[in-house]
């Protein structure tokens, strides 16, 4: 019997027949991502062409993973540097939003609880909580989705410039960089919660 190829396995396979590398993706990703509010701040049609450098960065993420396994394994330099790539490009996204717009203080916060969230998981990793590796809802996959769906309904608004229309688009990405904030203040929740519970089971088993 023969099953249905999952998602995954055809992405493989597509990725197979484009000259593509972890290092040109992640090249591709950095410079689309850091050049992303540099364009949306002129707003208008822009932001639409902004809304696709955020896409181009978003699908790098999706099949960085799958390259790298189809042609590689995971160096120190690249366990290294992939999480400072991924950073930057947030804090590239965020700036975005605050040219758009967006009030600085929610901005910063959600700047703030995203590296918070990175930090004590690296930090539990390096003490060996195996059980962090559960994921939460301050990610960077909701991060990443969270502004595609900023950029890019505020993209679309863009291209349908009238009076009723004008301040839209500052809207929307204010309630994207709200939800940003408001799912990682939660995923930071989660991720506390595990951290202590597996620091309370560590401390017991070493007794």
């Amino acid at each position: 019997m023969r099953t249905k190829p999952h998602g995954r396995d055809r992405l493989d396979r597509t990725l197979q027949w484009l000259p593509v590398t972890p290092t040109s993706l992640v090249v591709i990703g950095l410079v689309c991502g850091l050049a992303t509010p540099f364009v949306a701040q002129f707003g208008g049609r822009w932001l639409f062409v902004a809304t696709i450098l955020v896409v181009v960065t978003f699908l790098c993420d999706r099949w960085y993973p799958s390259v790298l396994e189809r042609l590689s394994k995971p160096t120190r330099r690249s366990l290294i540097f992939i999480p400072v790539v991924a950073r930057l490009v947030e804090v590239a996204w965020l700036y975005g939003f605050w040219r758009l717009g967006v009030p600085a203080g929610v901005v910063i916060a959600a700047g703030a609880v995203s590296l918070l969230h990175e930090y004590i998981r690296s930090r539990a990793q390096v003490a060996g909580l195996r059980e962090i590796a559960i994921p939460t809802l301050g990610e960077r996959s909701s991060r990443s989705w969270t502004a595609l769906a900023g950029y890019g309904v505020g993209g679309v608004i863009s291209l349908v410039s009238t009076s009723i229309t004008e301040g839209m688009a500052t809207g929307v990405v204010t309630i994207a960089a709200i939800a940003w904030l408001l799912l990682g203040i939660l995923g930071f929740v989660q991720l506390m919660i595990v951290v202590s519970a597996a620091l309370r089971t560590n401390g017991r088993s070493g007794e």
